[in-house]
């Protein structure tokens, strides 16, 4: 059994994982609580693979098939059970399934409730079954911090919940094939450093909250001028971005 300091440093060791995971201490601070919205423009890299390292965290330590009381286990290979999860909505009612509310209750806790998940993580008083809150939502269905390349129409679905600039952001972080822009390197240099972007020109602080994309009022179907595509795509993101543009 751990005692209390092996335990402590272990979760410092997770916290020192998710730092080295983001690249410092101040992307990390900066994204730790940062997926509740939309994807950070400038540390989307970064904040995907948090949140890839958190779901395998949670994962490893919680593993098993989580009961759902309405509609019973999630369709997840059969291990030894270690939580479940209650619903907080009627299930039956809006057709939902097993496997989607196991989602569900994972993304909530490795969003919303990482500080509780970390601490259960290292106890050893832990009860055998856990009952881990779940908030369903359509952040679960659309989630914009986990992306499956391999599924090109759900990629493409997912980019339309977003607006044009941070979908080509998005593009920019899976596709990418060359180092981003100057002005974008410089961008992120500002924002992680914290400082102040009042002495700059409007537009740039414009850049600096909605992305190089941004222009008011600018949807997809508007496209983009040549001159503002992005070329830092492999072939495969150029589809995918003159795909989106022509939906």
């Amino acid at each position: 059994m751990m005692n209390m300091k092996d335990n402590k440093v272990r979760s410092w060791k997770a916290i020192c994982d998710q730092i080295r995971v983001a690249g410092s201490v101040k992307i990390y601070n900066r994204l730790k609580d940062s997926f509740t919205g939309l994807p950070d423009i400038y540390f989307m890299k970064e904040q995907f693979a948090l949140y890839k390292w958190r779901k395998e965290f949670f994962l490893a330590h919680f593993p098993g098939v989580p009961l759902c009381p309405t509609l019973g286990p999630a369709l997840l290979p059969s291990l030894e059970d270690t939580w479940t999860t209650d619903c907080n909505f009627c299930c039956n009612l809006l057709g939902i399934s097993s496997d989607i509310h196991w989602m569900a209750a994972i993304h909530y806790n490795i969003t919303e409730n990482f500080d509780q998940v970390l601490k259960l993580a290292f106890e050893d008083s832990r009860p055998d079954l856990l009952d881990f809150p779940t908030d369903y939502s359509a952040s679960c269905l659309f989630n914009k911090f986990e992306w499956d390349k391999e599924k090109e129409q759900e990629v493409l679905q997912k980019l339309t919940t977003v607006d044009l600039s941070t979908a080509v952001h998005i593009i920019c972080v899976l596709y990418n094939c060359s180092p981003p822009s100057l002005l974008q390197v410089a961008m992120r240099r500002v924002l992680e450093l914290g400082l102040s972007l009042d002495s700059l020109p409007k537009e740039l602080q414009v850049v600096a909250e909605r992305g190089l994309y941004y222009i008011a009022g600018r949807e997809a179907v508007d496209g983009l001028d040549q001159k503002e595509r992005p070329r830092c795509l492999t072939s495969e993101g150029e589809k995918i971005l003159n795909m989106f543009l022509s939906q």
